[in-house]
């Protein structure tokens, strides 16, 4: 069972990289035109609720994070991972040196939305907040300043 919720994202995410190769990507948010969408959020938050993130492969892990860059405008695939934040927190652990920015930070955004799991989640915004880009950066420092803001730590990139 856990197999077919991997190969039916997996073959959602190679229906939009063939898609992507021929559509027009003048602006920015051109992966909003893409019409089946609602068959990727499905194939998402099947495999969030049903299959931890530890026993996914790296492949797996690596798609899902495309795939989540893909959808930095409309944030549904973060939205699934933030009503499952042990989910959320695996994945991070994974994404910090994610090539694509928009995936880590959609993730840094993510954790600052729990309110649970204080020392993990803090331990990997503070991770996030010394990203290299700016963006990603500052979704951290705001995440950590919204949950962690009574100990008025100030966090500085070094």
């Amino acid at each position: 069972m856990d197999k077919q919720f991997e190969s039916q994202l997996i073959k959602e995410i190679e229906s939009f990289i063939l898609w992507s190769k021929t559509c027009e990507k003048s602006y920015r948010e051109w992966e909003t035109d893409y019409l089946h969408w609602d068959r990727i959020y499905k194939s998402t938050n099947n495999l969030i609720k049903k299959i931890p993130v530890e026993n996914w492969s790296s492949k797996l892990v690596n798609k899902f994070l495309f795939i989540l860059a893909r959808d930095n405008e409309c944030e549904n695939i973060i939205c699934q991972l933030i009503d499952h934040p042990n989910q959320l927190i695996k994945l991070a652990k994974h994404s910090v040196s994610f090539n694509d920015f928009e995936a880590r930070w959609q993730i840094a955004y993510g954790l600052g939305e729990i309110t649970d799991f204080g020392i993990e989640v803090k331990q990997l915004l503070q991770k996030y907040i010394l990203d290299e880009e700016e963006y990603v950066s500052r979704r951290a420092a705001f995440g950590y300043e919204k949950n962690f803001s009574s100990t008025n730590v100030s966090i500085n990139k070094k």
